[in-house]
């Protein structure tokens, strides 16, 4: 089946149906000796994890990590990276009632004059299917933290009411029936110059994203549709300077001008329909017979999608910046776009520092292993040899990377310092 991929250099392709074996996604694009955090991709999953309260499916979940290729011990191999979850509360018989009776208002009609059957739960259009993109979301939200950018998503409405979610949704449940809603979500650090102005415009990319999310019906940039009803004058965003920055005194455009990042907050709003299994009961037709039929939907069910929706809009959100961050540093390092602004600049810095840490944490990962052979042969921790070797393999390096050897020797020494500390730390753990 196609369509199952997205992004360009930060790809992503999930995979399961809601009541197979697993569901999860395959991620491409990161290279070797990336620090990727299980309890932070495990965190994730558990925002979106069914049977958390009354106002959730009781589908009984755990929805617990398994990392089957591309991360070991925490870093990144640079292979595809393979990350499921197993389905362990399928009830596929929940759904005999509709395998000739498509559910209103779900893929069951569109998928039976696509392919000519209707799988259990939706397959593929399941709400379950929503699991891969919070993994690969995980992932790509740890990679943006190293560049400074941050995502969060809220409900700002349910059932048309901006306050009371939970009662609005506790009373459709009761009712038999369900709500909509509307999210938000905002990433903050995004840097300026990410996008293009035609047919790769960043938000138009975030729009795409956001709609292939099975529920959601409709997305607003900035200002959205309530610029159909502003002025210029009052939809336009003031430019100004701030601590040398230039930045809007208001953000309507949502942090995107032009189809690029500006530097503002990006802003992405969806439209979350009511969720489409309901005990009421409902018109359809018999497909065996082609004659009107009534159906009650069985099974378990959100009465309100919103709450656990919101990682996974989240998730889509991080996916594409971080897809369009990796299209902009390759072509700044391809020497696309000419000069470059201060904050791009600082842009690089700070993924220079990430990328340093990561390696002085590679490096002390190492030292450990080395303790644990020196423990095993009997070796002293302090090599007086080794560590004049290093050192002056630094004051060279220095030379050729037009740096002061005597900083660049000083940096190293402060590197042993800890480099033996961890392999007495790691000899230590041996004997116990």
């Amino acid at each position: 089946m196609s369509g199952d991929e997205a992004g360009r250099l930060f790809r992503v392709a999930t995979f399961g149906e809601s009541h197979g074996g697993a569901v999860g996604a395959v991620i491409e694009g990161l290279p070797a000796g990336m620090r990727i955090s299980l309890k932070g991709i495990q965190r994730e999953l558990s925002r979106r994890r069914p049977g958390r309260g009354p106002t959730m499916s009781a589908r009984r979940e755990p929805d617990r990590l398994e990392v089957v290729s591309g991360i070991k011990r925490g870093t990144t191999t640079g292979g595809p990276i393979r990350l499921q979850v197993r389905n362990l509360d399928a009830r596929p018989s929940d759904y005999d009632s509709t395998r000739w009776k498509p559910r209103p208002g779900h893929a069951d009609l569109s998928q039976w004059l696509k392919h000519g059957r209707i799988p259990p739960g939706g397959g593929r259009a399941s709400g379950r299917e929503t699991v891969g993109r919070v993994l690969a979301g995980a992932v790509a939200r740890q990679v943006l933290a190293g560049f400074g950018v941050s995502v969060a998503g809220r409900i700002v409405e349910v059932g048309g009411k901006r306050s009371g979610f939970r009662r609005t949704i506790l009373d459709a449940k009761r009712r038999r029936d369900s709500v909509g809603g509307i999210v938000e979500v905002v990433a903050e650090g995004v840097p300026p110059g990410l996008g293009e102005p035609v047919f790769d415009r960043l938000d138009a990319d975030l729009a795409k994203a956001l709609m292939s999310i099975g529920a959601v019906k409709g997305v607003e940039v900035g200002a959205g549709f309530r610029a159909a009803r502003l002025r210029g004058s009052e939809h336009n965003d003031a430019i100004i300077v701030r601590k040398g920055r230039l930045l809007t005194r208001t953000n309507n455009a949502g942090g995107i001008l032009g189809g690029i990042s500006n530097g503002m907050p990006v802003v992405c709003r969806i439209a979350v329909k009511p969720t489409s299994s309901i005990g009421i009961e409902q018109v359809t037709v018999d497909l065996c017979t082609m004659r009107p039929a009534r159906i009650s939907v069985r099974g378990r069910h959100d009465p309100c999608i919103c709450e656990r929706i919101v990682p996974v809009a989240e998730a889509m959100v991080a996916v594409t910046l971080l897809d369009h961050l990796l299209r902009a540093r390759e072509g700044t390092i391809r020497g696309k776009g000419g000069r470059r602004s201060l904050e791009e600049l600082r842009r690089d810095v700070r993924a220079g520092d990430a990328e340093m840490v990561r390696l002085l944490g590679k490096r002390m990962e190492l030292a450990g292993e080395i303790g644990r052979w020196k423990r095993k042969l009997g070796r002293p921790v302090r090599d007086a040899a080794v560590e004049r070797a290093v050192l002056r393999s630094a004051r060279e390096a220095a030379k050729g990377a037009g740096l002061p050897a005597r900083f660049v020797a000083s940096v190293m020494r402060k590197v042993l310092a800890e480099s033996r500390r961890r392999q007495r730390a790691a000899r230590g753990a041996g004997r116990r």
